[in-house]
Formats: C-alpha cells, sequence, structure tokens
C-alpha cells in the first residue's frame, strides 16, 4: 500500500465527503457553504467510499469549481463493507480514516 505515500504532502480534509466537496464548489443557494469557493481556484482533496458495485472502492479526489478527478482508487478490504452497504457514494466512517492515514 506504499503507492498513497505519493500524496502524502496534500492538504486532505478528513472531514469533508462527496456532497460536501459538491457543495464548496459547484452549488451554491441553499447550503451551508454558499458556494463559497465557486468563484476561486481553490482544491479540496477528500476520500470517499464507493459502493456502487463490488468491491468496494475507495477514492482519492481533488475538486475544484471545474469539477471532480480521482487521483487514486483502491480496493476497500471486505471487513469494512458495513459502513456502506447501499449503493452509493459516501465520506469515510472513523474507521476508514484510520485505515487509510496508516497507509500513508
Amino acid at each position: 500500500m506504499g503507492e498513497l505515500t505519493r500524496f502524502k504532502d496534500l492538504p486532505i480534509n478528513w472531514d469533508v465527503g462527496p456532497a460536501d466537496a459538491v457543495a464548496l464548489h459547484l452549488e451554491w443557494g441553499n447550503t451551508g457553504y454558499s458556494g463559497r469557493h465557486q468563484n476561486s481556484d481553490d482544491e479540496t482533496y477528500y476520500f470517499s467510499v464507493d459502493s456502487w458495485q463490488e468491491p468496494y472502492i475507495v477514492r482519492l479526489q481533488k475538486m475544484t469549481k471545474d469539477g471532480s478527478e480521482t487521483l487514486h482508487e483502491m480496493e476497500l478490504p471486505k471487513e469494512y463493507w458495513d459502513c456502506c452497504r447501499a449503493k452509493g457514494a459516501y465520506e469515510l466512517p472513523e474507521e476508514i480514516k484510520e485505515w487509510l492515514k496508516k497507509k500513508f
């Protein structure tokens, strides 16, 4: 899992998930973020879990006003799948955050 070490200097926001990233950079209106990054060059780096199909995938994403870019993907070990049984894209639960942080 040393492949994550190449991202060790990125300012990863461990408290942002896919919905937050979209609200921060792409939406305006009735969100807590009010699109405050929409017209800026700010970037948000975050992880998410994709459970749309098996195996579940953990993605490192970069979000800007221009959209999302996947920087890295890896399979989520099956022992963590209980967090995300319904199909979707999820913010990381604490146990997966801790698992990933050990990979850096």
